[in-house]
């Protein structure tokens, strides 16, 4: 039998790489969220304001994986940010990972020994001008990822995030300059924006079977622009 993985977020760059990258590794496909993925098993009509209850979950098979793809993004700042705003973001990148994983664990789909990733950001690690309740609600994230990996180690779930840097998406040429993006290219070690498929390759790898000890880690899946920046 297949191994099954529950994606959210399918329905952007970055899920529908992953999506179609772990169906091509053989497993089944299922989706979450507000979006359907074309090729999926099977989908959950599922809003980022929801607070999930195990009941929205009872029709899955028992999962191998979980991987969280969603995102929530907006620009402000601690001068401009508006209180429903930071609310909307950790709601969607952070209080919807937690409800829905608790309900996951309380219908019983996780299998021992599954396999989670979170699809974060880098600025989960840095931050920008004008980033502020986005760059808030990805630094939970770091303290969502490793709570989780310890209290779940018992189980032999292991739990970890991916955190893009600036992909070579529509949406990236849709929003940065060409300036912008030749300025970043420029700082980062290969000389390329990362593409949606090395993050879903990064994915697959922390949720195939080949993963046996990583958890509660952060890979920076960015071309080498954190930390090797030069210009």
């Amino acid at each position: 039998m297949s191994p099954a993985v529950l994606l959210f977020g399918a329905g952007g760059a970055l899920g529908s790489a992953i999506g179609s990258h772990l169906a091509a590794e053989g497993f089944g496909v299922h989706t979450a969220g507000t979006t359907r993925w074309d090729s999926a098993a099977s989908h959950l009509h599922l809003p980022y304001d929801t607070v999930c209850e195990p009941a929205n979950f009872s029709s899955l098979p028992t999962l191998d994986a979980v991987v969280w793809a969603q995102g929530v993004n907006c620009s402000d700042s601690v001068a401009t940010y508006d209180v429903a705003d930071i609310e909307r973001l950790l709601q969607g990148n952070v209080l919807f990972i937690a409800s829905s994983l608790q309900s996951l664990l309380a219908a019983g789909r996780l299998r021992s020994g599954s396999r989670l990733v979170v699809v974060s950001s880098i600025w989960q690690l840095e931050s920008r001008p004008g980033k502020f309740s986005y760059t808030v609600s990805k630094a939970a994230l770091q303290g969502l990822v490793k709570s989780c990996a310890l209290d779940l180690g018992s189980s032999g779930i292991l739990m970890n995030a991916v955190l893009p840097g600036v992909v070579d998406t529509p949406m990236t040429r849709a929003h940065l300059s060409p300036e912008q993006i030749v300025a970043i290219i420029a700082q980062s070690a290969l000389g390329r924006l990362p593409e949606p498929a090395d993050i879903a390759s990064a994915v697959s790898y922390l949720v195939s079977p080949a993963n046996r000890c990583i958890t509660g880690q952060f890979l920076t899946v960015d071309a080498g622009f954190i930390g090797l920046k030069h210009a």
